[in-house]
């Protein structure tokens, strides 16, 4: 708030400075000195604000889009305290509970690549619309559901609406975000995203609580139709269709999309998903239980850690990118993630649990930014719509398949769960190399 009491507080100042001024307008320089006086004065309350937020201001259309993250995140949030508990409603067995976070997942994965191509085709805005109301409608299905079968199937369909919606709302993001202000545009954007992700637990428990198991769905369902209005009432389109509908440049022809630098960053992309899934559903709640003797609060307590120390992260890391630039950060934040999930394995004491959360945590937060600027810098313009559904469907490859995968490999190993933090903390430092590697160079669009 000190930019803004700079602001108030400078009006008598700038009374002062023009009534000065207008004592010596009878002299040649009087307009000189006013305007020297407004312009010290205009910088001194600018470079005072915020520099996280002030990308809001340079772009109008940045405030819709983070609007509609929110929300829409939020809303998944909302349901995901309650899924087992409705599921088992239905009087199914435990294992099939499991098809509901899959089958979301391979809905966004069927979903991510055609939305991408879609929007470059009939522009952002369309697909900003019909994607939330797309969960609008499925998350309605869900709530009204009279069958375990159908729920799946609604699921589904959320996943589908979701993936619509993220994968035009990336597209957007590239579109507005020039290399000087894509770090600080990024990180807004993760820090909505993680809001409504934060958030959306908590209401989703307690309206559940209040007013039984089948009532999420119907706010998740508002969520999607507020979210689609948003895009509606709020949001102009940042795509110029008829320039997009245009024959590629030959020279954007010549290169292709699947260059190195954007197939290793898609890999790398894969392997965080899958770490993440693994890690957050997995490691840490059995860990938490069988390692650490912690109860199902503070398992839970430690989830919400984990995606609130996200957001301490952010702020710092536009300054970061623009240091050292994406590709270092997207390394370093890597390395720093496989860390945080190898000392949950090497001592038993809560202190190394509670300490592996908040690295991870923090972590995580710099390196989505740092990893969706990167891709952006990978893509021609004319390719933003497909670059962002292929990274979006390499990363929901993980995360469908990582649960799978470390569940198996969980079964043949035995107890202690060892094989499967091995398996994390080697598959994202191997792909973190792999990435370093063929990431090497400057990028064609800027880093």
């Amino acid at each position: 708030m000190g930019w803004l009491y700079l602001e108030v507080a400078a009006s008598p100042a700038r009374s002062a400075v023009s009534a000065k001024a207008g004592r010596s307008l009878s002299r040649p320089d009087g307009d000189a000195a006013l305007a020297e006086a407004r312009g010290r004065l205009q910088k001194l309350c600018m470079a005072s604000r915020p520099p996280f937020f002030e990308p809001l201001r340079q772009e109008r259309r940045l405030l819709p889009l983070l609007v509609m993250i929110c929300f829409i995140m939020s809303g998944s949030g909302i349901v995901s305290p309650i899924l087992s508990i409705y599921a088992q409603t239905f009087g199914v067995a435990a294992t099939l509970v499991g098809t509901l976070v899959t089958m979301f997942g391979v809905g966004r994965l069927v979903a991510n690549f055609p939305a991408g191509i879609l929007s470059q085709r009939v522009g952002r805005r369309p697909l900003l619309i019909v994607g939330p109301l797309i969960v609008a409608a499925a998350s309605l299905g869900a709530a009204l559901a009279t069958g375990f079968v159908w729920l799946v199937v609604w699921r589904f369909f959320q996943g589908l609406g979701s993936g619509i919606y993220i994968t035009a709302s990336m597209a957007a993001m590239a579109d507005i975000s020039p290399p000087g202000r894509r770090a600080g545009n990024m990180a807004l954007y993760q820090t909505a995203l993680q809001i409504g992700a934060t958030i959306g637990p908590g209401i989703g428990g307690y309206v559940a609580q209040w007013f039984g198991y089948a009532a999420p769905f119907w706010v998740y369902m508002c969520v999607g139709l507020v979210a689609a209005a948003t895009a509606i009432f709020s949001f102009d389109d940042t795509l110029n269709v008829a320039e997009a509908r245009k024959p590629l440049p030959s020279s954007v022809r010549r290169v292709g999309m699947m260059t190195e630098a954007f197939t290793v960053v898609c890999v790398l992309t894969l392997a965080i998903f899958f770490t993440r899934v693994v890690t957050l559903f997995q490691l840490i709640p059995l860990l938490g239980a069988e390692t650490f003797g912690l109860d199902v609060g503070t398992i839970g307590l430690a989830l919400t850690v984990c995606a609130f120390t996200n957001l301490f992260g952010l702020p710092v890391t536009t300054p970061l990118i623009e240091k050292f630039g994406a590709r270092a950060v997207v390394i370093g934040t890597s390395l720093a993630t496989a860390i945080s999930m190898a000392m949950l394995w090497f001592d038993s004491s809560v202190i190394w649990f509670w300490s592996s959360v908040a690295i991870m945590g923090v972590a995580m937060g710099i390196s989505y930014p740092a990893i969706s600027s990167y891709v952006i810098g990978c893509l021609p313009r004319e390719r933003y719509g497909p670059g962002m559904g292929m990274q979006r469907t390499f990363g929901d490859v993980g995360f469908v398949f990582g649960p799978v995968i470390a569940g198996a490999l969980d079964d043949v190993a035995g107890p202690g769960h060892t094989a499967v933090i091995v398996l994390n903390v080697g598959f994202l430092v191997a792909c973190t190399l792999l990435f370093a590697v063929g990431s090497r160079g400057k990028l064609a669009f800027g880093d």
